[in-house]
């Protein structure tokens, strides 16, 4: 027998999950201004910024999986390009590392935070674009406040 959630326990679940989330960014961005963890923490925020990245872009492949039978072929093909945009950046960045690699990330997270705010808006629950809000603050902040301690 399978219990359904109401609408409040569903909400809650990803936002807790979504805010326990952030403890690596906080963490790594603090860690890195310290002389012993310095280099681990950096490369611990770039790799979860990284990762973080390409679970932003699979919400969005689910989203293209869930609505393929509802829209346009036109408008399922271009969520699934957007899908994978933030894994291949990601990507990008982490292999060819240097000191602009936390940054693009940063620029990369507020690029897609924007582009769900404009384009696709109406394909996410408003729960989930305001903790995205919330969520793409922090990590941003916590990325370009890293971005300082390597400098």
């Amino acid at each position: 027998m399978f219990y359904k959630l109401n609408s409040k326990e569903n909400v809650l679940t990803p936002k807790l999950l979504g805010y326990l989330g952030l403890i690596p960014f906080l963490a790594s961005s603090l860690l890195i201004w310290t002389n012993q963890a310095h280099q681990y923490a950096v490369q611990s925020l770039t790799i979860y910024a990284a990762v973080i990245l390409t679970f932003i872009g699979g919400v969005h492949w689910g989203i293209a999986v869930q609505q393929s039978m509802n829209i346009s072929n036109y408008s399922v093909r271009y969520q699934y390009i957007y899908s994978v945009i933030p894994s291949l950046l990601a990507w990008v960045a982490i292999v060819f590392f240097n000191s602009s690699t936390l940054i693009i990330l940063g620029f990369c997270f507020i690029v897609f935070w924007w582009l769900e705010k404009t384009h696709y808006q109406e394909h996410l629950p408003s729960w989930y674009l305001q903790l995205r809000n919330h969520l793409t603050l922090v990590a941003s902040l916590c990325i370009v406040f890293g971005w300082l301690g390597t400098l």
